[in-house]
């Protein structure tokens, strides 16, 4: 099925009939490479996405998601909510914002999973010469692919739990993979682009910041 002839759903009424005792999993900008097991949405039309819509007016009843958001790299694509002006917050949206809607539309017990450019990470990294300043310019500002491709903000730990814990998420957790002194000792630092390096996604992971909070039961 091509993007021409699909028929994405993009009202409340349409995910309730596609949906009618709600959605387990859900992933927002899932893009052209949606995550097994979650029902892909995004605000761009393309064959992998079900749902078609903006991130910050999902068409999804209150406590529809039973168990979990994902959102891998779409969270550095909104507005700091202080940090913009009027007009930015407005056109793109903010972090809070998004954050909030991804909360309403989540069942309490529902936790919310992140991956987004760790930006303190992102900075030791440069100022210890351990990345190609190439590799880091595009994870601090995007690919440019196209008007939805740019990074308006990077988080921090600091930014993840203030904004977690400002719209009601609770558990909050640091959950990359690649934590702890000893599994960063182990990392391969070579850029694949000078050198093969098949263990480079873990240097990755370690930039990445992985997040995850739950939505309190009543």
């Amino acid at each position: 099925m091509t993007e021409q002839n699909k028929k994405f759903i993009t009202t409340k009424t349409q995910v309730l009939k596609a949906f009618p005792n709600g959605i387990e999993k859900f992933e927002i900008g899932s893009g052209t490479n949606p995550e097994p097991g979650y029902v892909p949405s995004d605000i761009q039309p393309s064959p992998e996405v079900s749902i078609l819509a903006d991130t910050r007016k999902l068409p999804l009843p209150d406590n529809f998601v039973r168990e979990e958001v994902r959102a891998v790299h779409i969270m550095e694509h909104f507005c700091h909510p202080e940090f913009s002006s009027e007009q930015m917050r407005r056109n793109i949206g903010t972090t809070t914002e998004v954050l909030s809607e991804i909360y309403r539309v989540l069942s309490p017990g529902g936790r919310f999973f992140m991956v987004t450019p760790d930006y303190e990470k992102i900075c030791i990294s440069a100022a210890n010469k351990k990345v190609s300043f190439d590799r880091l310019q595009r994870w601090t500002v995007g690919g440019h692919l196209n008007n939805f491709d740019v990074h308006h903000w990077l988080w921090t730990h600091a930014d993840a739990r203030n904004w977690f814990g400002e719209v009601g998420f609770v558990d909050l957790e640091d959950c990359n993979p690649v934590n702890g002194w000893k599994n960063q000792r182990k990392l391969d630092w070579q850029d694949p682009l000078t050198k093969p390096n098949q263990n480079w996604f873990k240097t990755e992971w370690h930039h990445w910041l992985f997040f995850t909070g739950t939505k309190p039961r009543k």
